[in-house]
């Protein structure tokens, strides 16, 4: 697939709904640390694979975009890495600050 230069505003923020109620259910949801531990690390992969096709060129210099992909690629090869949700927040809330300014249609 190509890169990436711009993304449907509608496809952004109907991620952006998706990954806020599951990120609410995992935290209010009553689970053991370890299926914790995944579940914030599958919800970050997933955001990192929902815009993974952006252009790398556009994004910030520094920016959460790069933070997400770095932390992708870390979840990718070290399976015990954990993630924390006030962290995961923070993250998908800057990388979604990002997208619309930089890739909105």
């Amino acid at each position: 697939m190509l890169a990436r230069k711009e993304y449907p505003r509608a496809y952004i923020e109907a991620f952006q709904d998706a990954f806020e109620v599951q990120l609410g259910q995992i935290e209010k949801a009553d689970l053991s640390l370890a299926m914790q531990r995944n579940a914030l690390r599958n919800l970050a992969l997933s955001l990192e694979l929902h815009f993974v096709h952006r252009m790398r060129g556009m994004e910030k210099k520094v920016g959460a975009l790069k933070e997400l992909r770095a932390v992708a690629e870390l979840l990718m090869h070290d399976a015990k890495a954990p993630i924390a949700l006030n962290y995961l927040r923070e993250l998908a809330s800057d990388s979604f600050e990002e997208l619309y300014e930089v890739f909105t249609l």
